[in-house]
């Protein structure tokens, strides 16, 4: 019972995973830094924008682009969101 167990933990795909992080860490890191780091208040909708890029990946399971690529989409949104209330 438990060899099933761990093969069936060594073929789990974390790209989900590692995207979804990616798209939780920017979605925090750009509320503390609008709010605490340039002191700008931001509505609520406008702090998930990070999620968008998530939720593209996820209804579109991928679309034939790599994790790394979907992660580096999220962080450009991000940081053209803080970009573009910051500054």
């Amino acid at each position: 019972m438990a060899s099933s167990d761990a093969s069936a933990f060594e073929s789990l795909d974390f790209s989900d995973v590692t995207v979804a992080l990616v798209a939780g860490l920017c979605t925090v890191g750009l509320t503390l830094a609008l709010e605490f780091g340039v002191g700008v208040e931001v509505s609520f909708v406008y702090r998930l924008i990070p999620l968008v890029p998530y939720f593209g990946y996820v209804f579109t399971r991928g679309a034939g682009l790599s994790v790394r690529v979907w992660s580096a989409l999220v962080a450009a949104v991000t940081l053209a969101t803080f970009g573009f209330f910051a500054l």
